[in-house]
């Protein structure tokens, strides 16, 4: 619980615009296209919004209140994070204050989601290795504003711990309250790999399933 602890004063400060893995994961359903284009390159598009108690919890920890947020993102400082983690052609979108859609491209497949092995690109099929491994190097691989982002959910893959997932949602529900666990209880992610020759493969996991590394 120290180690936990220590995590997560590390968050207190930080603006609201940086947690942006947070926004994509606690929707219902998050989910993360990534088809490969004519010249080998990877476009990825991610789509999803806040939940409420998250929100609340993100906006009292950076200092922004709920009256004066006037956005679930700064969609400048989301766009200067990404592109420093070597991404490119940048957009970031937000809809109704609370979806957000982001598309960008990876030209050479070099940023952490291929790094770490969580993508892979062979032979022009795109592939998805989804395990507590190459979970752990992608937490490791990432810059240190996504490290801290990822903090913030306490997730024992990123930790070096070992949780089913109702004993994960117990630990978190002390420390956000059952609003917050509810929201992650409920939430999935869903990729879409489409690869050179048009093909398809589908991947969808509970958050807190993939949270945990119980794969």
């Amino acid at each position: 619980m120290k180690t936990f602890s220590k995590r997560f004063r590390k968050l207190f400060g930080m603006f609201v615009g940086l947690l942006f893995f947070s926004i994509f994961l606690l929707s219902c359903t998050t989910e993360l296209t990534l088809p490969v284009q004519p010249d080998d390159s990877v476009k990825i598009h991610f789509e999803g919004g806040a939940g409420q108690a998250f929100t609340k919890m993100i906006s009292s920890a950076s200092g922004v209140g709920s009256a004066s947020a006037a956005s679930l993102i700064d969609k400048d400082a989301v766009s200067y994070e990404l592109a420093r983690a070597g991404f490119s052609s940048v957009k970031v979108e937000e809809k109704n204050k609370d979806l957000v859609l982001i598309d960008m491209s990876d030209t050479k497949c070099s940023s952490y989601i291929f790094t770490s092995g969580i993508a892979k690109l062979e032979k022009n099929k795109l592939s998805a290795v989804i395990t507590r491994r190459s979970l752990e190097d992608f937490y490791n691989s990432a810059d240190e504003q996504t490290r801290m982002t990822l903090d913030l959910f306490l997730a024992p893959v990123f930790n070096n711990e070992i949780m089913s997932e109702a004993e994960y949602l117990e630990m978190l529900a002390s420390f956000y309250g059952d609003a917050a666990a509810d929201e992650v209880s409920q939430s999935r992610v869903k990729i879409n790999l489409i690869s050179k020759d048009g093909s398809r493969q589908s991947l969808n996991y509970p958050l807190a399933q993939l949270l945990c590394g119980n794969l």
